[in-house]
């Protein structure tokens, strides 16, 4: 009888665990500020791996009554993020390997878990105008460059340039790599033609140019202009294309503003700063220098928008942001909704500003 009732016990904790694992649809529309207020930031969806799965229930596929076709890889600790001709890119420090997922098929590719250029810590995630791939990888002390069919083409580094590369960034028009040394407390400038090392920022210290464990590291595509997120000095440094120190801003605190845990950051096409704050699990948004905080988005928990230990963030040329959710083994994808997405999308934009349907909700909630 002990032995019935324990695999019953195994059975039901065995449904229930699959079926958490299964990310939940969202058909209502999720905007950062919310109704009646304007929208600037738009949720658009959740990835935990590729590939599709089929309709066997949990329960089928442990009593044996159905082979699962399930062929799902997924995430276990993202950190880098990138977006690139409809694929979303994810370098998961959990499985030593570049998640390339498919925007709409969720078909899955990986980058780096072959024999040459095989990825030991991915960490930062980069592309260059001609759309190669660069993959920081902290472990090995080195940068590798991948081309549009994942073929390894590159290779900066090794254990005597670099104490730990994390964050990584490209100019595409200066062509050049920015490389962050967490445990040198510097970046690194390269001409990625020449592999040439153009220019070193930092050492440890408070004072201005210099860090305490920096992490990540975006270039603004207008002006060349590069922000470095200082970790453990609790702000952000801003510098021009040539290294030379041009503001900063933040401080540790617990409010809006402020930083606990600075960790990714990303720069929309109006310049907006964004820097994600792994402990106060949100994204907050600052004007280009930094003298402003526009608005935050996020929270601590597991539904959309909001986030367990985020990382990386990563925005496209066309406002797209990719946010990695580490702890949650997730990404998430949202739109910031600027004056020129809403001129190329007039009937979506409408419908996210259009007031709730009330009588619908309510429905909704009844069922």
């Amino acid at each position: 009888m002990k032995i019935i009732f324990l695999s019953i016990q195994v059975i039901i904790m065995f449904f229930f665990q699959a079926c958490a694992t299964k990310e939940v649809e969202v058909e209502k529309i999720i905007t950062f500020p919310q109704y009646p207020q304007t929208p600037k930031i738009l949720y658009l969806t959740t990835y935990r791996g590729g590939a599709k799965e089929d309709k066997s229930s949990a329960l089928d596929v442990f009593l044996g009554e159905k082979k699962s076709e399930k062929k799902v890889s997924n995430i276990i600790k993202p950190y880098g993020v990138g977006l690139q001709d409809g694929k979303v890119y994810v370098a998961d420090t959990g499985s030593d390997a570049v998640f390339v997922i498919d925007e709409n098929s969720r078909e899955l590719k990986f980058i780096g878990n072959g024999i040459v250029g095989r990825l030991a810590a991915p960490v930062g995630i980069a592309f260059d105008r001609d759309k190669n791939l660069y993959v920081s990888d902290s472990r090995e002390r080195k940068i590798n460059g991948y081309n549009l069919n994942g073929e390894l083409n590159f290779v900066l580094g090794d254990r005597m340039e670099f104490a730990s590369p994390t964050g990584i960034a490209v100019d595409k028009k200066q062509h050049r790599l920015y490389v962050v040394d967490t445990k040198a407390h510097q970046f690194k400038a390269y001409d990625i033609a020449t592999k040439e090392l153009l220019y070193s920022v930092g050492q440890r210290g408070t004072n201005d140019a210099e860090f305490n464990f920096p992490t990540n590291i975006a270039v603004d595509q207008r002006n060349g202009n590069i922000v470095v997120v200082d970790t453990q000095n609790f702000r952000v440094q801003i510098f021009d294309k040539d290294g030379k120190f041009i503001s900063k801003f933040g401080n540790i605190g617990n409010k809006p503003g402020t930083f606990a845990r600075p960790k990714g950051v990303g720069i929309d096409s109006e310049g907006n700063i964004y820097i994600a704050d792994s402990a106060f699990n949100n994204i907050q948004i600052f004007d280009e220098k930094g003298s402003a905080l526009l608005m935050f988005f996020g929270g601590g928990g597991y539904g959309p928008t909001q986030f367990r230990l985020v990382t990386g963030v990563y925005i496209d040329e066309n406002d797209k942001i990719i946010v990695a959710d580490g702890f949650s083994g997730r990404v998430q994808t949202f739109q910031y909704i600027s004056e020129k997405w809403k001129e190329n999308n007039p009937q979506k934009y409408s419908e996210i500003t259009a007031p709730p349907n009330l009588e619908s909700d309510n429905k909704t909630e009844k069922k």
